[in-house]
């Protein structure tokens, strides 16, 4: 595993990163301007408002003892991954705007490894008809989208071949 100091070696210009914002929880700004001796300065500019730059100031020493850089964003073609574990960069914001970029597809289901994440779209979805439950007979989870059906699936195959019960948890928030 790499050292934080080497870490920094990720942040050169061109990369993105998230910063935390009052208003949209978390923004996108991309690295221009980084210097680095026993100081360290980052400066990116912001994705969306080219007026707004967000700076981070540390040590290499303050960092190898634990000052967090900012959080990475993941590569666009990856970011509306059915699988939150194959995320590049595995850090809040970039979870929370993998499922966002989700639900405004209208995609409500996303795996994070065995566990899947609903998100209430507060409107009817045909996600639930006759055909979408044929669909997800027999087939295993990986080979779909996710989705609840491909959890049953997979509980029904696991306690048919083991013979054992299975248990599905569904927990959630209003």
């Amino acid at each position: 595993m790499a050292t934080p100091s080497q870490q920094l070696d990720v942040y050169q210009p061109g990369i993105k990163a998230w910063f935390a914002d009052e208003a949209q929880g978390w923004v996108s700004a991309t690295l221009s301007t980084r210097a680095v001796d026993d100081k360290v300065s980052l400066v990116f500019q912001d994705d969306s408002d080219p007026e707004r730059q967000h700076v981070f100031e540390s040590t290499v020493q303050a960092i190898d003892k634990g000052t967090s850089l900012p959080p990475l964003r993941n590569p666009a073609k990856i970011e509306a991954t059915s699988d939150l574990t194959s995320l590049n960069y595995l850090n809040e914001p970039s979870v929370l705007h993998t499922i966002r970029t989700r639900y405004d597809n209208r995609v409500i289901y996303t795996y994070s490894g065995i566990v899947l994440i609903a998100t209430n779209p507060f409107d009817r979805v045909p996600l639930y008809e006759p055909e979408i439950i044929q669909q997800y007979s027999g087939s295993r989870r990986g080979d779909m989208d996710p989705h609840l059906f491909a959890i049953a699936e997979d509980a029904y195959r696991c306690m048919i071949r083991e013979q054992k019960n299975q248990t599905i948890i569904v927990s959630g928030e209003r």
